[in-house]
């Protein structure tokens, strides 16, 4: 367990310690996907745009489960959502998600990264519940890193206690 753990937060380091700067902001707060960023993340999605790889999202449009503070556990009111993604991941087998974990500011960076970890993973497990492939899903903890909205209090920090669904090819 203790090795695992480690394993997964000195990975997740290095990964963040690679990014040199900071991506703009879109209207929801993650990156901007219509600047033509090329993406490797994905397998199938080395050298495409971002704006191409996100095309053709579900019709269920929410893609977002929000978190109470040190809270990990999805609430009932998402399984709804998270089922019509996984209907469409299902309908749609050559399609992949990736995952992104998120926490609010309060909190170590180690801490707030495996928490971030434990929020999409509790995600991805529902998803793999309902029969999407492994293989279609990845996961990723960004912690504190990618605040949603910027600022202190609970106003904010709310917004930024997330787990967030982003399609790729």
């Amino acid at each position: 367990m203790r090795w695992s753990y480690l394993a997964s937060v000195g990975a997740l380091a290095v990964v963040l310690s690679a990014c040199s700067s900071t991506p703009e902001k879109g209207a929801e707060g993650g990156a901007a996907g219509a600047n033509g960023a090329q993406s490797a993340g994905m397998a199938n999605g080395a050298g495409m745009s971002e704006s191409r790889m996100y095309e053709g999202q579900p019709a269920e449009r929410q893609r977002i489960v929000y978190f109470g503070f040190d809270e990990y556990s999805v609430a009932a009111r998402y399984q709804s959502m998270l089922e019509a993604n996984a209907d469409f991941l299902k309908a749609n087998g050559n399609r992949e998600v990736v995952i992104e974990g998120h926490t609010d500011e309060r909190g170590s960076r180690e801490y707030n990264v495996a928490l971030g970890e434990k929020r999409a993973n509790a995600v991805r497990d529902i998803l793999l519940s309902y029969g999407v492939s492994s293989s279609q899903v990845e996961t990723v903890s960004y912690g504190e890193e990618r605040p949603a909205v910027e600022g202190t209090g609970e106003r904010a920090w709310s917004q930024n206690r997330r787990a967030v669904i982003e399609y790729g090819q």
